[in-house]
């Protein structure tokens, strides 16, 4: 009896295409980045992962004040200090915000000290920032123009993400991020 492994052409199709991906150029403008440094950065916290960085820690207090205040776009990060998504994404951010120091303004948010917020916190968070969800980051394009909902002091933010990049493709993931900030961000 002979047995025979046969695949779909969808399925050879999808597995050609992420393979394309895996191995596309775009890796290369990863800024030669170690990823055994990356691999160390998401051991430590998220404060300690963003120190000695241009991403500034902000709080309600700062929030509306900085964001408004900024004629530069904004990038705000969320974060549970502890949490192992939250470290993912510090270390993109990290990485990003070195990159672009003098065009984009990078600020971070302790939304708790460890694990997921409560109930009450997210949604206090949700009302007052538009965050859906921890980690997570809200972008602003300042030079865009602004919003007002029922005169509250309140912007939309123009874009909002809460993919955490992986390990894997951290370095593909970065290289996107990248390009669709020179594409389309820095005008």
């Amino acid at each position: 009896m002979q047995m025979c492994i046969c695949m779909k052409p969808k399925t050879i199709c999808k597995w050609a295409l992420f393979l394309a991906f895996l191995m596309c150029p775009c890796l290369a403008k990863a800024d030669d980045i170690k990823m055994s440094e990356i691999k160390a950065l998401t051991k430590l916290s998220v404060n300690e992962i963003l120190q000695n960085t241009p991403v500034k820690e902000i709080d309600h207090a700062t929030y509306w004040e900085t964001v408004k205040g900024s004629s530069k776009p904004v990038v705000v990060m969320f974060y549970s200090n502890l949490d192992q998504p939250s470290r993912n994404l510090a270390t993109l951010v990290r990485f990003i915000a070195v990159k672009y120091p003098d065009k984009i303004i990078f600020l971070r948010f302790m939304v708790v000290k460890k694990g997921n917020p409560d109930r009450s916190i997210r949604e206090g968070f949700e009302k007052k920032y538009s965050l859906d969800k921890t980690p997570g980051i809200l972008f602003y394009d300042n030079d865009t123009g602004k919003m007002e909902l029922e005169s509250e002091e309140y912007i939309i933010p123009a874009f909002k993400e809460y993919r955490i990049p992986g390990y894997l493709l951290w370095k593909t993931y970065y290289s996107k991020v990248i390009s669709y900030i020179d594409k389309y961000i820095l005008d």
